[in-house]
């Protein structure tokens, strides 16, 4: 079962545009395996608020682990967003 998160995030990506690793209250997680990107349509803007600059909202699923000076913990999944303002860690998967 999801958690709503909706925190600001800094991500470091890849040169062909993949999330490699993040940082979410002060901690460093590393991006393991592939991520996984995926798409979901906005509300249409006469729903809402303002005309969105994007039609589509981009998603990255990834499984990622906390490094620390203690070793690294288990991997966890988790989707993050690349929001017109920058990137949240929308979703952390229990």
């Amino acid at each position: 079962m999801p958690t709503v998160i909706d925190d600001t995030i800094d991500v470091a990506v890849s040169p062909d545009g993949q999330p490699v690793s993040f940082v979410w209250q002060r901690f460093l997680y590393t991006v393991t395996g592939q991520p996984q990107a995926y798409f979901r349509r906005l509300p249409p803007w006469w729903h809402g608020g303002s005309s969105p600059e994007r039609i589509d909202q981009e998603l990255w699923r990834v499984t990622a682990v906390r490094d620390s000076a203690h070793g690294q913990h288990d991997g966890h999944l988790y989707d993050l967003c690349r929001a017109s303002g920058g990137w949240l860690l929308a979703l952390s998967w229990e």
